[in-house]
């Protein structure tokens, strides 16, 4: 009997010990998330704290300023610099977290979360911090998978939804005049029709629709230049004059609709995502008109693609 009492004393003991092994004074949780974004977009994301919250997926409690993901409560502090504090409260535990944005190469980005839970001696409590770090741990996956897919999709951080483009052999016919304001569509479709007239004379044919890139000039003035593309070169002349896209070069692409005004918070986005990617522009953005504007004269309903070349 007293053998027994022994190896049941040795036996709990071992238990014991073993949950004050495994089970550390301090609970250290950690999960990061590698998403196809850059280190300055991501940074971007975790600085508006409106953005980050939308980017978590769940219902923000505006009244509390808290999100709640599988019974955990987190709470989003001011943002310093790419460091954000998330106050997370579970059942018995409550804590800070923090969320860091770090590059993994020029085109990556991992989101990194961390905190700790200081335990106590009590071994049931141990046990009990140690099951709920699990609890909160999986919630913070779920979170990091949702940021990811929302930091993926430029058009959540930058209002537009921007693309990468590699270009073809692409030949245009270009012409160009000035103008003592931003151009009129009367000027572009007339420059652009001459154009036209142009090319069919050798038997080419327009395989899209106008180009326009505007420039604006130390005299006050704009330079405009218009083009079309071909399919096949033509001769030149001192009005009109062969140009060739860099075969495989690179463009940052997107969409705007509407007016001027939607034209230049496109252009505006596509500046700020060239310098968040660190990438060099060779050449000045330029603009296709994807309806035709002679037709549908609605600027609300204007369809313009805007490419910028990068490095």
């Amino acid at each position: 009997m007293k053998n027994l009492k022994i190896a049941a004393s040795i036996i709990i003991l071992a238990i014991i010990g073993f949950f004050y092994i495994y089970i550390p004074n301090t609970i250290k949780v950690s999960s990061f998330k590698v998403s196809n974004a850059y280190e300055l977009t991501a940074t971007r994301l975790l600085t508006d704290s409106k953005l980050l919250t939308k980017s978590m997926g769940a219902h923000y409690d505006t009244v509390n300023h808290k999100i709640t993901v599988n019974g955990i409560e987190f709470t989003i502090q001011p943002a310093l610099s790419n460091l954000v504090e998330i106050d997370i409260a579970s059942k018995h535990i409550k804590t800070k977290s923090f969320i860091a944005a770090n590059g993994v190469t020029k085109q990556t980005t991992a989101i990194n979360w961390f905190l700790e839970i200081n335990t106590t001696l009590n071994p049931i409590q141990r046990v009990r911090d140690y099951q709920e770090a699990i609890v909160i741990k999986n919630a913070i996956n779920e979170i990091l998978n949702q940021m990811s897919a929302f930091l993926e999709a430029p058009k959540y951080i930058y209002g537009f939804d921007i693309k990468e483009v590699t270009l073809k052999d692409t030949i245009l016919i270009t012409t160009k005049f000035v103008s003592k304001g931003l151009p009129t569509n009367d000027q572009i479709y007339t420059h652009a029709d001459a154009l036209t007239k142009y090319l069919t004379s050798f038997n080419k044919v327009a395989i899209n629709n106008p180009m326009v890139t505007v420039l604006e000039n130390p005299t006050n003035d704009y330079t405009i230049m218009v083009g079309i593309s071909i399919n096949g070169a033509i001769p030149e002349t001192d009005l009109y004059r062969i140009k060739r896209m860099p075969v495989n070069g690179k463009m940052f692409v997107t969409d705007a609709v509407g007016g001027p005004y939607s034209i230049q918070a496109a252009y505006a986005a596509l500046k700020t995502f060239l310098l968040d990617a660190k990438r060099p522009s060779p050449a000045v953005p330029f603009e296709l008109l994807l309806n035709n504007r002679k037709i549908i004269t609605d600027s609300a309903q204007w369809n313009t693609r805007i490419y910028y070349p990068v490095m």
